[in-house]
């Protein structure tokens, strides 16, 4: 016998449309709770399924090969009439519903069926999870209660796709409109903020006088503040410039990994008055990488700094770039700081994140680094324990069509 429709039926599409679900493929959240149903029950067949206009879909299936059938046929058309119960046929030849039924008369030969609504917060029925078996039989109150439970689950699951859909979009577009906003900030800041540093400069080098000493501590303040506020500033330009196509700006060229370590080990002891001792390895018969030096220099200046800013005077700082693999070469920074704890690990390459207990003074220099070693088609990431120090670690593919397209 045909079910006949919800009143609310027109209203019911809409909501089951709305989950974006039938078609999916499989997912074992909602597989795990088929097989769930089955195990409670003692059944061979469980499924999910999700009634529209014409046809009964399974997300979730188990004893059946079937992806879907008419809903002419459906028994859980006829669970979705009654929202706040549970359907269940003992002895299918006896129920003049489905005593002539298809399913029932021939392949799989139901005899026994009970199926849960999916009841949507709203209260539309969308399908049910069920339990079907060959043989007449009756479940008992607590699988029938354990049935409803994970019908609410699947309910739970639906919801929670749904809303990290719809979380995805609106912060991809909110994303978008705050990169616009910092940008533009960002270039309206820089052009001040560099004339405010001449200024200070040229007040604390004596330009306009002899100043006190109380009011020149005050200005170094206001230096130092100024200074901070400048590096966040031309970082935050750097994330946009990086966000905007960077790969194809990308100059590729073969990579001088001894020019590129020199280089950023005499930046590094610059800024820090050899606070440390930088000791560099190339490892012998490196294969050919091709890359952006100056970014590539960029980066590894970036760890170094960090490296040493967290490690003690006169310790050690170990670079080194070496065959990683057929197909990359991997490119280490080692140092003897603190270490860093698995919760702060988990987003230290993320925006805004100052992990080394303030190492990365703006919370964008990892960032920048993850976002450069990606635009060349590489890796970015960091071995540490608490107390042991950090080893910051990237590879290079060594071969061009292993490389992000460019186009």
């Amino acid at each position: 016998m045909k079910a006949t429709l919800a009143q609310n039926e027109m209203a019911r599409l809409e909501a089951l449309r709305r989950y974006h679900i039938l078609d999916t493929i499989c997912e074992a959240a909602f597989d795990d709770l088929t097989r769930l149903a089955a195990q409670i029950c003692g059944t061979p067949i469980a499924l999910i399924s999700l009634v529209d206009e014409c046809r009964q879909w399974f997300k979730s299936k188990l004893g059946i090969d079937a992806e879907s059938t008419s809903r002419d046929v459906a028994f859980c058309a006829h669970a979705i009439l009654q929202p706040n119960e549970i359907l269940i046929v003992p002895d299918t030849l006896l129920d003049p519903r489905f005593a002539t039924n298809p399913a029932v008369t021939s392949e799989p030969y139901i005899r026994f069926y009970a199926g849960a609504p999916l009841v949507t917060p709203e209260g539309y029925a969308l399908g049910t999870i069920c339990v079907v078996d060959y043989v007449p039989r009756q479940l008992s109150l607590e699988q029938l209660e354990a049935l409803r439970t994970l019908s609410r689950q699947v309910i739970a699951q639906l919801e929670l796709k749904r809303n990290l859909d719809k979380l995805e979009k609106i912060t991809t577009a909110e994303r978008q409109q705050i990169d616009d906003l910092i940008s533009t900030f960002s270039h309206g800041m820089r052009t001040p903020l560099l004339a405010t540093r001449s200024a200070l400069h040229a007040v604390l080098g004596g330009a306009f006088g002899e100043i006190s000493d109380s009011c020149t501590d005050v200005l170094k303040e206001c230096s130092l503040a100024n200074e901070n506020i400048l590096n966040l500033v031309e970082g935050l330009l750097d994330v946009s410039r990086h966000q905007n196509e960077f790969a194809k700006s990308l100059n590729y060229e073969i990579l001088n990994w001894e020019n590129i370590f020199t280089q950023a080990i005499q930046q590094n002891n610059s800024t820090w008055k050899q606070k440390c001792t930088i000791i560099y390895k190339i490892s012998p018969s490196l294969p050919t990488v091709y890359g952006d030096e100056l970014e590539i220099q960029r980066v590894i200046h970036n760890l170094l700094d960090n490296a040493v800013r967290v490690s003690a005077p006169d310790r050690e700082v170990f670079l080194e770039v070496e065959h990683s693999g057929p197909h990359t070469v991997k490119v280490s920074v080692r140092d003897n700081g603190f270490g860093i704890s698995s919760q702060q690990k988990e987003k230290l390459f993320h925006r805004f994140i100052q992990g080394r207990r303030g190492s990365n003074r703006t919370g964008l220099g990892l960032y920048l680094c993850r976002q450069i070693v990606e635009a060349h088609g590489g890796n970015i990431g960091v071995e540490t324990n608490l107390g042991e120090g950090s080893t910051f670690w990237f590879t290079m593919p060594v071969d061009l069509s292993l490389l992000c397209p460019l186009t």
